[in-house]
């Protein structure tokens, strides 16, 4: 049985372009992370699933790799394969995209630098769901412009999957996979090795994933225990400062979680799910550690207990979906938080006389109604969320979302909803040479408001969406000419207005040599610009942004698959003070895979920036130029 650890309100939903071995799909609509079932085609959002033969098919060995090609979804990398990246949608910036697996909320509440340290092995996703605009009444804090859904793998059989590559700048990659299905009960382990000497000076890494589930399924319900664990050394070059290139890092992290759904009655079901993150970064910023000042490094350790329980009623009114959160999330640190009467040691072997000498910890509580009702040629989605938190008191998010389906595969939409995002710890407590915080910061706010139109048949889907952003408080790290340091401020308000476009075309069916095409834009425009000051992360967004992938069949059993993506990036960067501002430069790149099945085994070989384009997402953080990856993978 497929079960999805899932803990929303609303309706996140499969467009899945469902396929056998040798072909593509736009299949009938699926549900996955939802309670209140609902077909995507009947939803008011904008939503984009990521389906696993688009991830087999594409030239992408990492999250963050297949999440660039997107809709209007902004990957802004510091290095290869994932090493460190920031992601955003609808031009919001890192801190204000909520990141899940399977339900659970893995964002850091140090920073959003961490958003991508998830520990899943990337071989373990099976699909990804992204929904576009802020849903707090859904997901509560965080969920200010996006949500992005990381579904993983569920065992339904016994199972063996391996895979290795060997790629330029001495890159290398390995995994392993078991599943075992015995009685009702399934088992799975996972591993994931990456390494690379780097592709300029600093940039090397070795990052490691493993993961762990058992499962038990009885009668009305199910039982789930997952674990997983990342570590990530690499290089850090010039990353957050460009004239530093001796910047490293270490970041590592643990997710335990247990989750038990069952059905109650005919009519009511429920799910529990408890889980546990803890993270630990180590940053240094100009070789501290070599030269044994193990003072000036960055030490901070978040932990994060989270614990929900919510229900769906059936009911002749329609659907009803309720249930409650609690979540506690903490810092120990030798930057972040409040003094602590009894400082803790860091590590007395590695780093003597270093102390975990402040803290902070924060209480979140929230409890959450949704109704949703169907007519014959309309469905409405309402609710609300009430929130409390300990550091910023009582919101309230509520929303609306309404479809009209005018035909069996035509549906236009609209929704108005509200959002928040609480500042995290390094916004309010981080003071270097680099950046001054504020501890006074305020959330920050924004209602949504949507328009929109789905098309869906067999072979061909279509969604086109206006929406505009009304944001206040926004919290942005600003540049100002009299100040010798950017500082954390709230920037007043920000308007956004964006247009998206989607297009999914199957022609399998009538040429022989080609399957599909698939393609997207999205624009972006602010009412405000960067004058007296220079923003970092908020108005540093893209204004235009188009990825076209054609997947190919020149021969039985062989596929080609070619990325196109361009990206017209807003906003500014500065090597010093006393250098002028400089624009993003245009973006235009091409990746492609070209792979081979025999039997059980695939052979593949990917080339990433082909035309070996020179280009920076993030300041003066030049990215690598052309990558190629030989590798090959086995599934018995």
């Amino acid at each position: 049985m497929k079960f999805h650890l899932t803990i929303v309100l609303f309706s996140i939903l499969k467009f899945s372009f469902s396929q056998d071995s040798t072909a593509f799909e736009l299949s009938e609509l699926s549900v996955t992370a939802n309670i209140i079932n609902t077909e995507i085609k009947n939803t008011g959002r904008n939503i984009t699933v990521i389906d696993p033969k688009m991830i087999e098919a594409s030239p992408v060995k990492t999250l963050e790799g297949v999440l660039q090609y997107a809709l209007n979804v902004d990957v802004r990398s510091r290095s290869a394969f994932g090493v460190q990246a920031d992601i955003s949608i609808r031009g919001g910036h890192y801190d204000q995209t909520l990141i899940l697996v399977d339900g659970i909320k893995v964002n850091d509440p140090q920073t959003g630098h961490h958003s991508l340290n998830i520990p899943v092995p990337f071989s373990m996703i099976d699909r990804i769901e992204i929904l576009q605009g802020g849903t707090s009444r859904v997901f509560g804090p965080s969920a200010f412009s996006g949500v992005i859904n990381i579904i993983t793998k569920k065992i339904n059989k016994n199972s063996l999957a391996a895979n290795v590559g060997l790629g330029s700048c001495g890159s290398k990659n390995a995994g392993l996979s078991t599943g075992l299905v015995f009685g009702q009960n399934t088992a799975s382990i996972s591993l994931e090795h990456m390494d690379s000497d780097g592709y300029i000076s600093n940039t090397a890494f070795k990052k490691q994933t493993i993961s762990a589930s058992l499962s038990r399924i009885y009668g009305n319900g199910s039982l789930d225990v997952n674990f997983g664990a990342m570590a990530n050394q690499f290089g850090a070059a010039n990353f957050y400062h460009p004239k530093f290139y001796k910047q490293y890092e270490e970041v590592d992290s643990r997710l335990v979680n247990v989750a038990w759904m069952h059905k109650f009655s005919r009519k009511l079901s429920g799910i529990l799910m408890v889980n546990q993150r803890t993270h630990h970064d180590l940053y240094d910023f100009d070789d501290y550690l070599g030269s044994r000042k193990f003072s000036s490094v960055n030490f901070h350790k978040t932990s994060v207990l989270d614990a929900e329980w919510k229900f769906k009623l059936d009911n002749k009114l329609g659907q009803t979906a309720f249930g409650a959160e609690y979540r506690q999330e903490k810092v120990l640190s030798n930057r972040l938080g409040d003094n602590l009467s009894d400082p803790q040691v860091v590590d007395a072997e590695l780093y003597p006389n270093v102390f975990y000498n402040k803290s902070k910890i924060r209480d979140n509580l929230s409890f959450f109604g949704e109704h949703q009702k169907r007519w014959k040629k309309y469905s409405l989605s309402a609710g609300t969320l009430v929130n409390y938190n300990s550091q910023f008191g009582l919101a309230f998010y509520p929303g609306i979302d309404l479809s009209y389906f005018s035909s069996k595969n035509s549906t236009f939409y609209a929704s108005v909803n509200r959002s928040l995002r609480y500042p995290t710890f390094t916004e309010l407590y981080l003071n270097t040479s680099t950046v001054k915080a504020d501890p006074n910061l305020e959330p920050e706010k924004a209602m949504s408001f949507e328009l929109g139109h789905k098309y869906h048949s067999r072979i061909y889907a279509s969604v086109v969406s206006v929406f505009y952003r009304k944001t206040t408080d926004a919290i942005d790290k600003v540049k100002r000419p009299d100040l010798a340091v950017p500082t954390m401020e709230n920037i007043d308000d920000i308007n956004m207005l964006g247009i998206e476009v989607s297009q999914n075309i199957l022609l399998e069916d009538y040429v022989k040599l080609l399957k599909k095409i698939t393609f997207n834009y999205a624009f972006l425009k602010a009412d405000r610009n960067e004058q007296g000051f220079q923003s970092f992360y908020t108005l540093n967004y893209l204004k235009h942004k188009f990825s076209a992938g054609v997947f190919l069949q020149p021969i039985k059993n062989a596929s080609v698959a070619i990325w196109y993506t361009h990206k017209n990036r807003a906003g500014n960067y500065q090597w010093d003070t006393a250098s002028p501002l400089l624009a993003y430069p245009k973006v235009n790149l091409v990746d492609i895979r070209f792979s081979q099945q025999l039997g059980k085994i695939a052979l593949f070989v990917d080339v990433n920036n082909v035309f070996d384009k020179t280009y920076f997402e993030h300041g003066f953080v030049q990215l690598p130029g052309r990558w190629i990856t030989v590798g090959i993978k086995a599934d018995f």
